[in-house]
């Protein structure tokens, strides 16, 4: 039986009411010729779900552009779509929702630098300078004047401090829910509305990249490329990977190529777009203080005058790795750093006393952890050995 014999015979069957016949030997004749523009126009007719039948008349469309009846079809089931409006107690008929994370904002404190707009210089290790005579800033607690070489750090410029690398020094980014939209679209009722407009297969799809299941999203979308000309174009331009930010590109397809097709100007009217231009600057610029080189300390002062920089990171467990190492000078600066900035740091006091030169040094260091955490066992262990107690 040639292709057209079953397009006959399912139009005959469609026109007897014989649906489930009809739709079988329909759906034989487009999978053995999928140009067949007659077969897939009544095919439209045989199937039941709203999405299939616009997947149908769709098909129809690409292989005669000016088909009447598809065109015709196409209008009629937008209009059904029209009034069967999803209510929704969440977003009413709008199907978008404020951004729950930044509140309509757009923007959300920088994830690498904390909002600062700035991080600690690595160079100088925040000091601002560095030593010619020593691979660390300082080369020991108790530097005398003349003993150290000092020249202002190129990094940093004798801040200490740099632009943050991830928001090139403006303390915010786009935030990563609505991708700078400030709108996000309703989780309540996008399942129904999307199976509405786009049919089962594509709104599973689209759904996936809206919770963020970009693997899933694209497979599907690559599954349905064939078929389905929105999703061949939802694929190609990454909508699974950035959704917000393709929808510029679909508002364009849309405007230039896709007139007929409702469900890709419904779902470009859905999505919220989002925004290409840079970030906002800061509304204070943060106004950065130059440093003095590290000055010789007093005979009756144990700490050298530091200057503690604004985001010390991960500083302790640096501090700790490079006494563990040998690097006791790294050690030094980093500690002193911390204990300025947490003066009841009882970790950082501990690795101070055991970095310090001088036994009545160390001591004092761990009369501080005391101070903080009297039962602390190694501050009384160690105190113990110092003091032959």
């Amino acid at each position: 039986m040639t292709t057209s014999d079953l397009t006959t015979l399912g139009i005959i069957a469609l026109k007897e009411g014989r649906q489930e016949a009809a739709r079988r030997l329909l759906a034989e004749a487009v999978a053995r010729n999928p140009l067949d523009a007659a077969a897939w126009l009544w095919l439209s007719g045989a199937v039941e779900d709203h999405g299939q039948r616009a997947d149908c008349l769709r098909r129809v469309l690409q292989i005669e552009p000016d088909n009447a009846a598809a065109c015709a079809g196409l209008e009629q089931l937008e209009a059904e779509q029209r009034r069967m409006v999803v209510h929704c107690n969440v977003c009413g008929e709008t199907g978008r929702i404020t951004c729950p994370r930044c509140k309509g904002g757009r923007t959300e404190p920088c994830a690498a630098c904390e909002g600062q707009a700035f991080q600690k210089c690595e160079a100088c290790h925040g000091l601002g300078w560095l030593s010619a005579g020593a691979a660390f800033p300082i080369r020991s607690l108790r530097a005398r004047q003349g003993e150290e070489d000092w020249h202002e750090c190129a990094h940093c410029g004798t801040t200490g401090v740099v632009d943050c690398p991830a928001c090139r020094g403006r303390g915010r980014d786009w935030c990563h829910a609505c991708e700078g939209s400030g709108e996000v679209v309703c989780p309540e009722c996008a399942p129904a509305r999307l199976k509405l407009m786009l049919g089962e297969e594509l709104a599973q799809a689209v759904l996936d990249a809206l919770w963020h299941n970009g693997v899933h999203a694209q497979s599907r979308l690559a599954a349905l490329a064939d078929k389905n000309s929105l999703a061949a174009f939802l694929w190609r331009v990454g909508f699974a990977d950035q959704l917000y930010r393709a929808v510029r590109k679909l508002r364009a397809w849309v405007e230039s190529h896709c007139v007929q097709d409702p469900a890709a100007r419904q779902l470009s009217a859905l999505l919220p777009e989002a925004p290409y231009e840079q970030l906002p600057p800061l509304d204070r610029p943060v106004q950065l203080i130059k440093k003095r080189p590290p000055a010789a300390s007093p005979a009756d002062d144990s700490r050298p005058n530091l200057v503690v920089p604004k985001h010390p990171g991960n500083a302790l467990q640096d501090a700790i790795m490079a006494a563990r190492t040998g690097n006791r000078d790294q050690a030094l600066v980093l500690l002193l750093q911390i204990v300025a900035q947490e003066p009841r740091n009882a970790e950082a006091w501990l690795w101070l006393s055991r970095a310090m030169e001088t036994n009545e040094q160390r001591i004092e260091c761990l009369h501080r952890v005391l101070e903080i955490s009297p039962a602390h066992q190694a501050a009384l262990a160690d105190l113990a050995r110092l003091t032959g107690q």
